[in-house]
């Protein structure tokens, strides 16, 4: 069947069926184990890298209950052939435990990438009645198609237009398979992203804003290095708090906020101190020479001063000499 890109909008912007992180993961684990078993003992003999691209399909289809990414993009991310991925799905189709549907191709009339769904995730239902599945229906005519691939498949598949590399995962709601989040820093990337998720971005916003706050206040510039040291210590400081805290996400955003304020306006006043006490001035000390003086020279030094002192006393006397003729002349007159 086709799903028009109308119903696939829909189904793009349905409500996640896993709230929270251990969700996710125990959904993830349910879809896992009823591939194993389809398996059966076969499953540990398969490659490390087919088992992989296993739990990376299962894993997508934990909010939904579905995946659309093309084989090519998990033969890809895991270094195997598309045709083991296609494999493995035609497996998991004749066991009955996925549904098949192709999305409209808006290249042509026909039909573009496929859309898997998973039957024992518990939004199969709705999706049944949605589209109204027959699943007994698709299995048995799975079951009566020919096995083998026709060698023209692979050339049918080739399309007539080129596509930017990263055409897999572009619009893609699954938005987990994307290794960073854009627009954050490497290192808080690969430290939180698993964590908070598409919220890092966030975030990571609100600590901009807040270095942006400071500067304005202070008409100072800081560095990226600074920015991304106090985003790493704020988001940290957050992770750290909501163990053993339940907050909503916009008291997450306002708690970030003000740790990544105060740190910023510690480093702004450390700043500022450090450049006050470079820039007092420092009064040079005198150099007092105390190098040893030949004896002669001393003797002539001592000479000299000793002829002022007895000029300096003989102008004293000769002064004093004459402020006394003058006080007796002024009596006898």
């Amino acid at each position: 069947m086709l799903i028009f890109s109308d119903d696939f909008v829909r189904m793009q912007n349905y409500e996640s069926y896993t709230k929270t992180q251990n969700e996710q993961k125990q959904m993830k684990y349910k879809l896992l184990s009823i591939v194993e078993s389809v398996f059966g003992d076969s499953y540990a003999r398969l490659k490390p890298e087919t088992r992989n691209a296993i739990d990376m399909i299962c894993f997508l289809a934990t909010d939904k209950g579905f995946v659309y990414a093309k084989d090519t993009y998990f033969a890809e991310k895991h270094d195997i052939s598309a045709r083991t991925i296609r494999r493995v799905m035609k497996t998991l189709e004749e066991a009955g435990k996925i549904v098949k549907a192709h999305r409209s191709s808006s290249k042509h009339n026909g039909r573009g990438a496929a859309v898997y769904f998973f039957v024992n995730h518990p939004y199969f239902a709705h999706w049944t009645t949605y589209f109204g599945f027959d699943v007994q229906a698709d299995v048995q005519a799975e079951n009566a198609e020919i096995p083998c691939e026709s060698k023209d498949e692979e050339a049918k598949k080739v399309s007539t237009y080129s596509l930017p590399k990263n055409h897999y995962i572009k619009n893609h709601f699954m938005y987990k398979t994307i290794p960073f989040i854009k627009g954050v820093p490497k290192l808080i990337n690969q430290t939180f992203k698993d964590v908070f998720k598409d919220s890092l971005k966030d975030l990571y916003l609100r600590v901009r804003v807040a270095s942006q706050k400071v500067c304005q206040s202070v008409s100072i510039t800081l560095s990226k290095k600074d920015i991304h040291s106090i985003a790493y210590e704020s988001i940290h400081a957050l992770f750290t708090y909501i163990k053993t805290r339940s907050m909503s996400f916009e008291e997450q955003c306002k708690l970030v906020y003000r740790i990544a304020l105060n740190k910023f306006n510690e480093l702004v006043q450390t700043a500022d101190k450090k450049d006050k006490e470079e820039s007092v001035v420092v009064t040079p000390r005198k150099i007092v020479r105390k190098e040893m003086l030949p004896d002669w020279f001393q003797e002539k030094q001592e000479d000299k001063n000793r002829t002022e002192s007895e000029e300096s006393v003989a102008v004293v006397s000769e002064e004093e000499e004459i402020a006394k003729m003058k006080a007796i002349l002024a009596h006898y007159a």
